[in-house]
């Protein structure tokens, strides 16, 4: 007995398409992969010039840049359906940008995750942005923060600097003790200066002076005034 040959059909490279492409329809689509020109884009449905005619085309799940116009992006066809899988080649300025249309997440397990920008790293967020972790290191040769109100809850907090400036309409300090060393202090107030206390000790090693227009001491019981010498007038 002679084997007779069996010659298998080709599978050809014209595939259906879908009801928006019915001018299309004598346009070839690629059996595998080619090459296409993205037109315009929403989210991730696009159109695309592919062998001269017009398509429309989802950007697929995987492609990590979103494809602008103007750009030659590799498209397939699976299930009736033009696929662009990735970008090949950007001809204009515009930055590549990752897009997503739920939740974005970058995770690794053991390793770690650098972001590195020759000039400026922008972080917008339209509700809040959420850093947690053991241990946060900033360094930066100077430093703006412009809020309109900062709540900081700690238990230590720790500044060493060689000069410190603060300007405020009002200040509020409420602690249970305050402590103050210093080798120089001066204190400048253009209007009124008020101490309550409940008892008030004031020690000088040299000279203790109180200099005032009009001054007036006064005591439910006694006023004691003692020294080796008193000058008064």
């Amino acid at each position: 007995m002679t084997a007779m040959p069996v010659h298998r059909p080709r599978a050809s490279g014209r595939k259906p398409l879908s009801r928006m492409d019915e001018p299309f329809a004598g346009a070839m689509w690629p059996a595998d992969l080619g090459s296409a020109e993205m037109i315009s884009c929403q989210g991730r449905e696009s159109r695309i010039i592919y062998e001269g005619s017009m398509h429309s085309a989802r950007i697929a799940f995987g492609c990590l840049v979103q494809p602008e116009p103007g750009d030659r992006v590799l498209v397939g066809c699976v299930d009736d359906t033009m696929w662009i899988v990735s970008v090949l080649e950007r001809r204009c300025d515009a930055p590549p940008r990752l897009w997503s249309e739920g939740d974005l997440q970058i995770e690794t397990a053991r390793g770690d995750v650098r972001v590195t920008a020759g000039r400026t790293v922008t972080i917008d967020a339209r509700a809040s942005i959420l850093a947690t972790a053991l241990e946060i290191d900033l360094h930066a040769r100077m430093a703006r923060f412009i809020l309109d109100e900062l709540v900081q809850i700690g238990r230590r907090a720790s500044w060493y600097v060689s000069r410190l400036r603060s300007m405020g309409e009002v200040v509020e300090t409420f602690a249970e003790h305050v402590l103050m060393r210093t080798k120089r202090a001066s204190r400048f107030v253009e209007e009124s200066d008020r101490l309550r206390a409940g008892d008030i000790d004031h020690s000088a090693e040299a000279t203790l002076q109180l200099q005032a227009n009009v001054a007036f001491v006064t005591a439910d019981t006694i006023v004691r005034v003692d020294a080796d010498q008193i000058h008064m007038g």
